[in-house]
């Protein structure tokens, strides 16, 4: 990027302390120029939104929508997925660095994908993971629930011998050692959504992918794995 480029950033982050806290520091470097509000901005270059306002901002703002980058608390694999399956063209962590946010902007403003390290280590793990069975994701929203084998068996009209069949299976495939950790396990990845939010089912190949500005293989293609 040429040293006389200014990226033009829209701050359309829904938590007011997080906003003006980013556009008092993006404001204090001369690679940047800030520009807050709450909808699509034709002169703005990249776009820096909460999950569930740059999922919106990228349903709605044609071009620009493929330039937003999102900052949130939210590390779950379901969401992430989600959000790069939608167009979102990075993804950060509150309380990441300075740098990481300086690198991400700039890898989104010229084409490339913007990960954090956390971030990219979801989706490795999601890699390595197998996908549950929709009868395995029944029985691991009883489980959620603390309950029985034999109560999941009345509930879901099964035997109680193939209920405990499904949970050696879930237990292998989330890598847990007990029901407490499976369940520990699915609630840090996400691997049951909520009810409202749409499952990721779609093969989308994004291009330029890698953490930040460095050409690396692509980890996205995973997302294309769809939720139970």
């Amino acid at each position: 990027m040429r040293p006389d480029v200014r990226i033009r950033v829209l701050i359309a982050h829904g938590d007011p302390l997080i906003s003006a806290g980013l556009a008092a520091t993006l404001s204090r470097l001369r690679d940047f120029e800030t520009i807050t509000g709450s909808g699509p901005q034709p002169g703005a270059d990249v776009v820096i939104a909460d999950y569930e306002s740059g999922l919106r901002l990228i349903a709605c703002a044609g071009a620009l929508g493929r330039r937003v980058m999102i900052l949130t608390h939210s590390d779950s694999e379901a969401k992430i997925c989600h959000a790069l399956e939608q167009g979102a063209r990075g993804y950060l962590l509150l309380g990441c660095s300075l740098q990481d946010l300086v690198d991400g902007l700039r890898s989104v403003y010229i084409g490339g994908i913007a990960l954090g390290p956390l971030v990219a280590s979801r989706i490795a793990d999601r890699m390595k993971q197998q996908a549950l069975t929709p009868r395995e994701a029944d029985i691991l929203r009883y489980m959620m629930l603390g309950m029985s084998n034999k109560a999941i068996a009345s509930k879901l009209t099964l035997a109680v011998g193939t209920v405990k069949t499904h949970v050696k299976s879930v237990l292998e495939k989330l890598d847990a050692k007990s029901r407490t950790q499976a369940v520990a396990i699915a609630q840090r990845r996400g691997i049951l959504r909520d009810e409202d939010e749409p499952a990721v089912l779609s093969l989308r190949t994004l291009p330029a992918i890698g953490r930040f500005n460095q050409p690396a293989e692509s980890l996205l293609a995973v997302c294309a794995m769809s939720l139970p």
